[in-house]
């Protein structure tokens, strides 16, 4: 069942709470029922038949779980009835990510695209954000003087409401350090393109401050940079490219070259490194096992130390620490 905003304009994706109806008649006041709403005239009630996947029935077992525990704990119930289900085994998939050489390829097919799109898929590559989040930036959030980006909002999209704003998926605000190339791209993008497109539209603009948007400054749908892609990889002749696996692929990137699991979990937003460790756990085992190639190689395999060309770059940096002591 999936409810979302109606008359009144509440929903599951607003957070406000339902404001209690005004009631001066004092006399009134000792009747419980008060002012009497009915659901439909708030909320629009759809029923969704569409079958759950394993990870969302499991995370509806784990909520019904652990209510009903509570009310085992307070002997409301004899037992938790839920305890003796046999939930889904939720399946890891292994997830999908860019080769080096293929990160190659698409930023130098990116250079004959038009900016906006070239910007839009620059940030996918190195936020690590989603695709809704993307949409949702905005400038009021782009910080030039300081080289980072707010993250905060995601842009999503429902037949009923059509194009609307809400929270993060993991409701979690994150500041994101970019590099200076991609801060100039952004300069470029906002100078020779979002201001000349305002002016053209004088009167007929959409001030609506976000970064990537329509040609009368409307938010842009966030399907359409996914549409894009696809059309882009065939264009091209490159793999399939799904907006997530620029997410994986900041990842595989971080964690080959050896940045701690908390800096990676946050870079891409998640809430528990539990969450990136279970996603990434192939590429996390990779990269251990790499590690522990390399100390073999300096300590234990010295004749082939040279040819790893790791123990010429320790010494190198162990010499230049030494002259600025």
């Amino acid at each position: 069942m999936r409810v979302s905003r109606g008359i009144a304009g509440f929903g599951r994706h607003d957070n406000r709470s339902m404001p209690k109806p005004e009631n001066n008649n004092r006399k009134s006041r000792g009747n419980r029922q008060g002012v009497k709403i009915k659901t439909a005239d708030i909320f629009k009630i759809e029923r969704d038949t569409s079958p759950l996947s394993n990870k969302t029935s499991l995370e509806h077992h784990r909520l019904i779980s652990t209510v009903m525990n509570q009310a085992e704990k307070e002997m409301l119930i004899p037992f938790n009835p839920a305890s003796r289900a046999a939930p889904p085994k939720q399946v890891h998939h292994e997830v999908s990510y860019f080769q080096p050489i293929d990160i190659s390829k698409i930023l130098d097919c990116l250079e004959e695209e038009p900016i906006k799109r070239r910007t839009a898929t620059h940030l996918l590559l190195i936020t690590g954000c989603r695709r809704g989040e993307i949409a949702g930036l905005k400038w009021s959030k782009v910080n030039f003087d300081n080289s980072q980006i707010k993250t905060d909002t995601t842009l999503l999209c429902s037949p009923d409401i059509g194009i609307y704003e809400d929270t993060t998926k993991t409701r979690n605000t994150r500041f994101i350090k970019m590099p200076a190339e991609t801060m100039k791209l952004l300069n470029k993008y906002y100078e020779n393109w979002y201001l000349e497109l305002k002016l053209k539209n004088g009167g007929l603009w959409h001030d609506t401050d976000y970064v990537f948007i329509k040609d009368n400054g409307e938010p842009m749908h966030p399907d359409s940079l996914t549409v894009w892609l696809g059309s882009f990889a065939q264009r091209h002749r490159l793999p399939h490219i799904n907006p997530h696996a620029f997410s994986h692929t900041l990842a595989s990137i971080l964690i080959n070259n050896g940045k701690d699991i908390v800096s990676v979990s946050k870079r891409l937003g998640h809430t528990r490194t539990s969450t990136t460790i279970y996603i990434y756990t192939h590429m996390i085992k990779e990269a251990g096992e790499m590690a522990a190639d390399c100390i073999a190689c300096v300590v234990l395999r010295k004749n082939n130390a040279w040819r790893c060309n790791i123990l010429p770059t320790i010494i190198k940096n162990m010499s230049t620490a030494a002259v600025r002591q």
